[in-house]
């Protein structure tokens, strides 16, 4: 007689022994809470996250298997109008075309303490909306009711979800302060999670604990013959739970410092990633993967790699564009600006296309991986060697070479192969001049997606440097005014800005943006390249300035920079605890010439001054002199390193400080 296993049957008892207490309770609010009217450890806080409490836990039974349950609860202070906005919560929901997330248990109130009564009111089910974020997530907004400056907001829900692999991070920092902030995690020794904490603020409690627990394997054996029937066996096995609880408590706001790609990058965060999957008696089942293995799912993909090898219609037109284009170059050029000039990108950052290509020519639009996979696809009809790139844009994040998922994307660049020289391109933006990257794409390094399968990873750095020449021509005359020409040249992205700006305002408005907050006449302002990307684009204005002269009996104080002065340092915390990056190399040269009336002379010129940082990573050169009646002023910042770490950031600031206090020195004048 055989017997024919035809499934098994898990059911977990967990110990629940020993069990931590929350550290809240819904509906349980301390007076003095109440009653508090400025938080004691940050007086400026316009609101403050009292207590956050969030616990994930695998759980099984019979009917849907393994499941992941994640439940929050979160109270908020509200102190000033400006932290009304944290009234509103948003949580994100997974789904694909398996199934969905489920949101449960929702509950949330406001409290306000009214003639010292707490009055509570209760959420309204018009005040959830439902939004879709993209095609695998969904957002529930929640609006609490009744909140004004002095309430306290609590919330608490759950969600259930089959996608064991999307374990909730937790972030235990926000742009307020955190009076208590608590995540917990129990997982079978089934699951492998790598787990990773971001950030700059310490743990008080960082604990792991493993608590036995039993599995009851109920399997069903039928057999055959005279008699046959259905017989049961149960065998019970031990296994460990991992039990993780993380606390962080006094948890300073995150300020948001100049020069930052985004704060999702260093605000304080436990993040998770399913790695594998080990059932008793069976292999490892590999979650994660390796980048070898995600090369191979987007250039077998028929939405991203067959894309470029298919589409076969592109090759006419693809030698349309090109007719009479001789070198590599000139072909690439090309096919990059017809792209550019034909169709526009939707504002969507995907990795994959959601619509035909030749759709994309017919609407003239797309995302960003429909319109550079459509630029790859021409250029591969025309037999170049090309790639596509994965990569994480600034406000997206950057990317963990450690870790292989696909996910740390959200965009798509081409990549050319010529002379053993590697091209970046993007066809969304057409201010932008071919090889010339948009700055949200300035990000680490990108995953080069190859036919050969052998992935490689190409840096996504500046292939030009930013310059702003300011180069002025002035007469200072009897009634104290200065009188003549500022021309400014910018290429690189201050080029690009420029543009940009003038395309959206107009010549007029413009000009009145440019002078905004000064005393100044324009008699004619002229704009020069102001449509061809690939030159400088030039400005110059005639000028009456009416507001950089002091006179006082017989002595004149002038400040020669009458545009581009750095009157304030953008660094203005003592310390920093993550990279500056300025995104790409820049420079900013001013000169100026000034000349002075024949009764005044010169009585004090500023002195001349270098700085420069270790390894010349940064330099600051000015000079002022004398030549005949006019006055000659050089002003050269230079700033060649585009990312400088948090241990440079004091000599960085010092740098700044030591600019502005030389730019805003007097020349002074006084009568023969």
């Amino acid at each position: 007689m055989k017997s024919l296993i035809t499934g098994f049957m898990f059911v977990l008892f967990f110990t629940l022994a020993n069990a931590q207490k929350s550290p809240i309770k819904f509906g349980e609010i301390p007076l003095e809470d109440l009653k508090m009217v400025v938080y004691d450890k940050d007086s400026s806080a316009s609101a403050v996250v009292l207590t956050d409490f969030g616990q994930s836990s695998i759980l099984y039974n019979q009917t849907e298997g393994f499941t992941l349950n994640f439940e929050r609860t979160t109270r908020i202070k509200v102190l000033t109008k400006d932290g009304l906005d944290w009234a509103t919560f948003s949580i994100l929901l997974y789904h694909d075309n398996t199934g969905k997330e489920k949101f449960s248990g929702l509950k949330a109130v406001t409290y306000n303490l009214e003639n010292n009564k707490v009055v509570e009111t209760k959420l309204k089910s018009d005040a959830v909306f439902k939004e879709k974020v993209n095609a695998n997530y969904d957002m529930m907004r929640v609006t609490l009711p009744n909140v004004r400056e002095g309430s306290i907001v609590e919330i608490t829900y759950n969600v259930i979800s089959d996608f064991l692999f999307n374990f909730q991070d937790w972030e235990f920092q926000h742009t307020i302060p955190t009076r208590w902030s608590e995540y917990r995690a129990n997982i079978p020794e089934f699951y492998n999670y790598d787990k990773y904490m971001q950030g700059y603020i310490s743990l008080a409690v960082n604990e792991t604990k493993d608590v036995s627990s039993s599995i009851v394997l109920t399997s069903k054996d039928r057999s055959s013959g005279y008699g046959s029937g259905t017989e049961f066996s149960h065998d019970k096995i031990t296994l460990k739970e991992y039990r993780s609880r993380w606390v962080a408590s006094d948890v300073p706001a995150f300020k948001e410092e100049p020069y930052i790609t985004t704060s999702k990058d260093y605000i304080s965060k436990m993040n998770f990633e399913l790695s594998y999957i080990k059932f008793p008696d069976q292999p490892i089942k590999p979650i994660m993967g390796t980048w070898e293995d995600i090369n191979r799912q987007f250039i077998d993909s028929p939405n991203f790699g067959g894309e470029i090898t298919g589409n076969g219609f592109l090759k006419k037109i693809a030698e349309e564009v090109t007719a009479g284009k001789t070198t590599p170059e000139e072909k690439i050029d090309a096919i990059n600006n017809y792209v550019k000039q034909n169709i526009l990108w939707n504002g969507s950052s995907v990795k994959y296309t959601d619509t035909p290509l030749k759709k994309v020519l017919e609407d003239k639009k797309g995302s960003s991986s429909e319109i550079n996979l459509l630029l790859a696809s021409m250029l591969e009809k025309l037999d170049f060697n090309v790639n596509a790139v994965l990569i994480s844009t600034r406000d997206h994040g950057f990317v963990r070479q450690n870790i292989p998922i696909s996910s740390q994307f959200n965009y798509v660049l081409c990549l050319v192969n010529i002379d053993n020289k590697q091209v970046l391109l993007d066809g969304t933006d057409n201010l932008l001049p071919t090889g010339i990257l948009p700055e949200r794409c300035l990000n680490g390094s990108g995953l080069v997606v190859s036919k050969t399968g052998t992935h490689s990873w190409v840096p996504l750095t500046a292939a030009v440097r930013s310059l702003s020449y300011y180069n002025v021509e002035l007469t200072l005359n009897a009634q104290s005014e200065l009188k003549g020409q500022v021309k400014r040249d910018q290429s690189g992205y201050y080029a690009y800005s420029g543009r940009k700006k003038l395309l959206a305002k107009g010549k007029d408005d413009y000009v009145k943006d440019f002078i905004s907050g000064r005393s100044w006449e324009v008699d004619k302002s002229t704009f020069i390249n102001d449509k061809e990307v690939a030159l400088p684009f030039k400005e110059a204005h005639e000028v009456l300035i009416t507001d950089q002269v002091v006179s006082t009996n017989d002595i004149i104080y002038l400040n020669p920079f009458v545009t581009s002065q750095l009157t304030d340092n953008p660094f203005k915390t003592e310390s920093r605890k993550y990279p500056v990056d300025f995104g790409s190399p820049q420079e900013n040269l001013y000169t100026c010439r000034i000349t002075i009336p024949d009764n005044y002379v010169v009585d004090e010129l500023p002195q001349a001054r270098v700085i420069r940082l270790p390894g010349n990573a940064a330099k600051y050169a000015y000079s002022v002199t004398m030549a005949g009646d006019a006055i000659m002023v050089t002003s050269n910042l230079q700033i060649n390193n585009s990312l400088f770490s948090q241990e440079e950031y004091p000599t960085l600031r010092l740098f700044y400080d030591q600019i502005v206090a030389k730019q805003s020195e007097q020349i002074v004048l006084k009568k023969k």
